[in-house]
């Protein structure tokens, strides 16, 4: 099979399962591209690709136990097939080639090497999350993964953020409701599997968007850790709750909050209420897309972050409100331009480029053990409302984001909105629930409704 698009100017070639994407230079649409960019989006067939800025920590930072690896799920009305689920990845693949590759050491960077080797689809049957094996050349850098009713495409972080793989992910789910026959009108917000990829998805939007403006410059304290009982590792407690968008945005009103700044703080205040022997603040870390800010359409990661910290456990919950709103309110253009420019800056310094990668592992490692989680005290991550086309819900119950098990800290928060359909999802590697226990109550006493589900072995109310 081979498709032609004059105006984009890329051939896509499918033969025996094995991809071949050739980019051209486009001539007709101008394109803002680095140096480093241009070896890829040249006349060059794309073999390898470099890993873009935020990508290049996560390879170092894994160990024997731990790779970071996310989720996002479907949870549909019918009983998945797994015959047309294989059959919707096939036919997609070519539409995602910086999705589909593997992971190759060179001698001062990490880098992708495109990986023609089918995607298999397999059946749930480890905790969610789960160790990657990201060093196998033979192995793919994302799952999809299907149970009885939840289709999950789990990704390794280096190879995209949690926007980027919600784009991939809906259109898989709208290729496969279209092979079950379901007729998907055709409108721009679901990806069509059949338009070829454009340099604009394939770029690094940090090097894309670095100006000679001085970095960030600040240092933050360590955070405080939630105490518990560690799990075994590999095991990956999830605690499952939905409700609905307006009833939380109600409550949210009255604190003249917004959904995110809402949840956020009640999270924080419970964590905060219980902090026992320590003074290290409760530090919240929320990711945020810049793709908006920077009009980008990448599909690799493009997200920044900020970590807000709460101090006082006599705060009352407005009181933690308004700390969370105000820090979010920081979050302008001219913060996350210094974000970029700093990790830009770092990537580019002369000294780090020439050391040799197995050096640079152990430093970007000892980075992410100092300078990353330890600066939080859990993640929350909100990839907003889904902005799908109308068929799908007459198909899908919900939709899911599981952010899996920190390496460090005690628990994880992805919230993701379908409809009126809001989920949090609480991944913990704790025996103790005391965190979901709090949260939920203090949600339920404000008469929000709530559906609790768990894979935790003991009983939720205790």
């Amino acid at each position: 099979m081979a498709k032609k698009n004059n105006e984009n100017q890329m051939v896509f070639k499918v033969e025996n399962q094995n991809l071949t994407v050739v980019a051209e230079k486009n001539k007709k649409k101008k394109h803002k591209k680095s140096k480093e960019d241009a070896r890829f989006f040249g006349s060059k067939m794309f073999d390898w690709l470099k890993l873009d800025n935020a990508a290049t920590i996560y390879p170092s930072s894994k160990n024997e136990h731990w790779t970071f690896v996310y989720r996002i799920s479907a949870i549909m009305k019918k009983e998945v097939d797994p015959v047309i689920l294989q059959k919707s990845v096939d036919e997609i693949m070519p539409r995602f080639p910086s999705f589909f590759v593997c992971l190759k050491k060179g001698f001062f960077w990490h880098y992708f090497e495109q990986n023609n080797r089918r995607l298999e689809v397999s059946e749930e049957k480890n905790f969610p999350c789960s160790y990657m094996n990201i060093n196998d050349p033979n192995k793919h850098l994302i799952r999809v993964i299907y149970s009885k009713y939840r289709i999950s495409l789990e990704v390794f972080h280096a190879v995209s953020d949690g926007h980027g793989s919600l784009i991939l992910f809906n259109c898989l789910i709208a290729r496969y409701l279209e092979n079950i026959g379901k007729k998907i009108a055709q409108n721009s917000l679901v990806l069509n599997y059949n338009d070829v990829p454009t340099a604009e998805e394939l770029e690094d939007s940090f090097l894309a968007n670095a100006t000679n403006q001085k970095g960030k410059g600040h240092r933050e304290a360590s955070a405080y850790n939630i105490a518990g009982t560690v799990e075994d590792e590999g095991i990956v407690n999830t605690t499952i709750a939905t409700m609905s968008v307006n009833q939380v945005k109600e409550v949210a009103k009255k604190y003249n909050a917004k959904l995110t700044s809402f949840l956020a703080s009640v999270f924080g205040y419970e964590i905060l209420r219980r902090r026992k022997n320590s003074k290290k603040p409760v530090k919240i870390s929320i990711p945020i897309d810049m793709r908006k800010e920077f009009k980008s359409s990448t599909l690799r990661n493009f997200s920044s972050y900020i970590n807000i910290p709460l101090s006082d456990e006599k705060d009352s919950l407005a009181e933690v409100i308004d700390k969370i709103k105000c820090g979010l309110e920081g979050v302008n253009r001219e913060f996350l331009q210094k974000n970029i420019n700093s990790n830009v800056n770092l990537q580019k310094n002369l000294f780090i480029k020439l050391i040799p990668l197995p050096i640079k592992n152990l430093a970007l490692s000892t980075s992410f053990n100092l300078l990353g989680e330890n600066l939080q005290t859990f993640a929350f991550s909100n990839l907003g409302k889904v902005q799908v086309p109308d068929e799908f819900y007459d198909e899908i119950e919900r939709y899911e984001v599981n952010l899996g098990r920190s390496k460090h800290n005690a628990i994880s928060v992805g919230l993701i909105a379908f409809g009126d359909v809001l989920t949090i999802t609480i991944s913990s590697k704790l025996c103790e629930n005391t965190t979901e226990r709090d949260v939920l109550r203090k949600l339920s006493e404000f008469g929000i409704d709530i559906k609790v589900e768990s894979n935790r072995r003991d009983r939720y109310g205790k």
